[in-house]
């Protein structure tokens, strides 16, 4: 039988270097003694302490903490060296776990620049001490530690700032999402629709979930931003709607409900009596007349044409009845840019041919008469008036009677102001042949 040696390597049963390890020896060679301010070698530790949840030294501190257990203040002084001699045993033992976990542990140790390792030729730790003085020794040096002081601090304090950055950002999202429920609760007790609210909520509840997964200051501001700009949006949304549905009627304040009459006491240059005779009105086949109040107030649709002309553009007759009115009123409201929907719910809530009449009211206001919300927003302040029993047609009827008799009026007076020569300039004149 052929025995086949191997020749035992040089290094064999050696400490495995990394660069980490010579980074470690260099910490230990720079530190002379404790670095100033620290008077004793557990202040090194509870600064290692306040920085390990920002460096991940966490599972390391039960190691740390028992290596301290074998230094004395002593070891600290310049031209001393503050090593450590336990056992695998005897650290397997403090830790209550095995001696290989131990193992890990010291490598985790040297590779995390908090330790160096100090090994005698027969890789045993050991040491002696005289007067309590260490005369030789074999282990683990601590003076890396001394030399990381400052960076601890620094660590824990950047540490804690930003936890107390991401706190306040998670507050300012938390106060966010409250206000987001709060808007969806006011829209439904206004009963103001609420499915662009809803999706906001959803929303906001999605970039919450990544609040909580995230602990990187600047991409938590980017969320934080994103969820205060919608809660913002939703507000403003929704202040939109709540003007809209409060501004209908808000014109028709100060307009007299009783309609002006030709009477005996009038003069003769009243506003009905102008009417009457500069502009009559051409004849038209007598059309049903609706009632837009209890007390019997009535308009034809001749009229109605006559007072909001933008209906006229949609009629396709000359003598149109209410069905033409409604159809026309339908078409003026697309043009007006309320959806068919909106229109369709006035219907419902009016009747046909008063909702004609309420989309015939809104054709005559100015642009600038309008919130944000447009038309729309104002057809629909009218419904919720009418469902509380406030919505006056009449009293805006009779305002558009009254402008235009005031119009008709100042038409006849610029006719009446006029100088002989030009009215005579306007007569007709002979021809001869």
């Amino acid at each position: 039988m052929e025995i086949h040696s191997f020749p035992r390597q040089e290094n064999c049963g050696l400490r495995k270097l990394t660069t980490n390890h010579l980074v470690a020896a260099r910490l230990a060679e720079q530190a002379a003694g404790l670095p100033p301010g620290v008077k004793h070698p557990n202040q090194l530790l509870a600064a290692m302490r306040r920085a390990a949840p920002y460096l991940g030294y966490t599972r390391l501190l039960p190691l740390m903490e028992t290596l301290f257990r074998w230094t004395q203040p002593q070891d600290w002084a310049p031209g001393a060296e503050p090593i450590v001699w336990p056992s695998n045993e005897e650290l397997a033992l403090a830790l209550d776990c095995s001696e290989r976990h131990v193992s890990r542990l010291i490598a985790t140790a040297i590779e995390a620049r908090l330790i160096v390792a100090k090994d005698g030729t027969d890789r045993k730790r050991r040491g002696c001490r005289q007067d309590g003085r260490i005369l030789w020794a074999w282990g683990f040096n601590l003076r890396p530690m001394a030399a990381r002081h400052a960076d601890f601090v620094q660590a824990a304090e950047a540490g804690e700032r930003a936890r107390r950055l991401c706190r306040d950002l998670r507050r300012q999202a938390g106060q966010a999402r409250q206000f987001l429920a709060q808007l969806l609760g006011l829209a439904q007790e206004r009963g103001l629709p609420t499915v662009a609210l809803e999706e906001q909520v959803a929303a906001a509840q999605q970039i919450a979930s990544a609040l909580r997964r995230s602990e990187e200051p600047a991409k938590l501001e980017a969320l934080v931003a994103a969820l205060q700009a919608l809660a913002a949006k939703a507000r403003e949304a929704l202040e939109e709607a709540v003007e809209s549905a409060n501004m209908s009627g808000s014109a028709d304040h100060d307009v007299r409900p009783k309609l002006l009459t030709k009477t005996p006491t009038e003069p003769e240059g009243s506003t009905v009596a102008a009417q009457e005779e500069v502009a009559p009105t051409p004849a038209l086949p007598i059309q049903p007349e609706i009632r837009l109040a209890e007390d019997g107030f009535r308009i034809s649709p001749a009229e109605l044409v006559r007072l909001a002309p933008r209906l006229e553009n949609c009629l396709g007759t000359r003598q149109p009845g209410w069905s033409d009115i409604a159809d026309a009123a339908s078409l003026l409201a697309q043009q007006l840019g309320i959806s068919h929907g909106l229109y369709g719910e006035a219907c419902q809530m009016l009747g046909r041919h008063p909702a004609a009449v309420a989309i015939a009211i809104i054709s005559t206001k100015q642009a600038g008469h309008f919130h944000s919300t447009g038309p729309g927003g104002y057809l629909r302040g009218m419904l919720r008036r009418a469902g509380k029993g406030e919505l006056f047609l009449d009293r805006s009827i009779h305002g558009l009677r009254e402008a235009a008799g005031y119009q008709r009026l100042g038409q006849l007076t610029a006719v009446n102001s006029a100088p002989r020569s030009a009215l005579a300039s306007m007569a007709p004149r002979k021809v001869r042949y």
